[in-house]
């Protein structure tokens, strides 16, 4: 009886010490601790206003207790990689769109399907892209990206040049273009940025555009290699090269990616693709912009989005998984969609606030994101672009022909993807 007894004794000692472990898990009062973690710098309007919006859930939930962990976005994704290989995860955090098929295929996510469910998809944008290959959904959208055409009214103004409208061909972007190139003085001003060192506002949308594409076939086959890529490519040499109208190839790299981003906000270039959080640099800057929809080319406009969004980590406890609910639910309302939309810096996913708090002018972006499709994301979506975006920066340098850039870029990026789905089985 003895040995019984302490037997039992040891298993409740191993069987808290294990809870303790797990941290956050309910107690007796119903009270469960939720470690939630987002990207921002420190004191930036982003991390107060997420820190306010926490005040009010906790407010709302006095039974939940958050805890937060907070960094700037390459240290956060950096912190978090090694944080899930050690079980310490938070048990709800927000990530990049593009990185919750990753985190999903190292088992690292909570499947959210039948959670969607209980709530009405119609009222929100993006939860469709989150879709995985088996129609699974690991991620509840927190802010969309997509990109438009931004244009300065100014400058349209001065050269006598109509403003872009929903009915602008590659043609006539690059006929406006041309009028908006000027050089003052030794300081040139360019009709259009054609080249950026990411993507998103750049060849992938002119791609699709003009009839290629990157990923087929749940986003595991690459078809870039294609003669409607190459035109596109080759439209993008054009415009920086022989037409003159974009800054080429050294000239924007040269520039680094911070500065790029900032050439329609300075007015060196007339009009840019540029995703929702644009809109903050050229406010700043004092520039009277307008935005369109992008250019149709031969197979339409290309449209594409990132929806960073809201998952939960699949070691969360049921009550941690259930406040991490609450939360999500919790910041997709009207209220906090509200609040967040104030930033300015990503279109918000509650489809009310949308109409109401973007400016009638700013509605390019809903009409876009309706239209887009996902980034091709998937498991290794950051190594296979790493791949393909070096060959085609390569052909947009001059260093390689677009035949030959292609060619390598689609073999390159599909050996990334098969290495990693070979044998997979979910």
């Amino acid at each position: 009886m003895r040995v019984r007894m302490l037997a039992a004794a040891a298993v409740a000692v191993l069987t808290m010490a294990g809870t303790a472990a797990c941290g956050g898990s309910a107690d007796d009062s119903g009270a469960v601790t939720l470690k939630l973690g987002f990207y921002a710098a420190a004191g930036d309007p982003a991390d107060t206003t997420m820190r306010e919006l926490v005040k009010e859930f906790t407010a709302a939930n006095p039974t939940i207790k958050v805890e937060l962990d907070v960094a700037p976005y390459v240290k956060f994704f950096e912190r978090l990689r090694t944080q899930i290989a050690g079980g310490q995860a938070p048990q709800v955090w927000l990530s990049d769109g593009v990185l919750v098929q990753e985190f999903a295929a190292r088992g690292a996510l909570a499947d959210l399907t039948d959670r969607v469910k209980t709530v009405n998809a119609d009222d929100y944008a993006g939860i469709e892209l989150n879709r995985d290959a088996k129609g699974r959904i690991y991620g509840f959208p927190q802010g969309a990206q997509t990109p438009v055409l931004f244009y300065n009214k100014k400058l349209f103004a001065e050269a006598k040049v109509a403003e872009p409208t929903a009915d602008w061909t590659y043609d006539d972007l690059a006929a406006a273009a041309k009028k908006l190139t000027k050089d003052t003085n030794g300081t040139p001003t360019y009709g259009f940025r054609a080249y950026s060192p990411g993507f998103t506002e750049s060849w992938w949308p002119i791609i699709k555009a003009f009839g290629g594409d990157i990923v087929t076939d749940d986003n595991r086959k690459v078809v870039v290699d294609s003669p409607q890529s190459k035109a596109a490519l080759d439209w993008m040499l054009g415009a920086m090269g022989k037409d003159g109208f974009a800054p080429d190839y050294a000239t924007t790299e040269g520039l680094g990616k911070g500065v790029v981003h900032t050439l329609f906000a300075t007015s060196r270039v007339a009009m840019s693709y540029g995703i929702y959080a644009r809109t903050l640099p050229a406010t700043s800057a004092g520039v009277d912009f307008g935005v369109a929809p992008l250019p149709k080319g031969p197979a339409g406009r290309g449209n594409v989005a990132i929806v960073n969004s809201w998952v939960v980590n699949k070691k969360a406890s049921a009550a941690q998984a259930d406040a991490a609910w609450k939360w999500i639910t919790f910041f997709s309302g009207e209220g906090p969609q509200r609040k967040w939309a104030e930033l300015g810096e990503a279109i918000p996913v509650n489809k009310k606030v949308a109409a109401t708090a973007l400016p009638a002018d700013r509605h390019a972006f809903l009409d876009s994101l309706d239209a887009a499709t996902d980034l091709g994301v998937n498991a290794v979506w950051s190594e296979y672009t790493e791949a393909l975006a070096k060959r085609v920066s390569e052909a947009l340098s001059g260093a390689a022909p677009v035949d030959t850039s292609l060619a390598s870029g689609q073999k390159e990026a599909q050996e990334v993807i098969d290495r990693f789905y070979a044998g997979q089985t979910q």
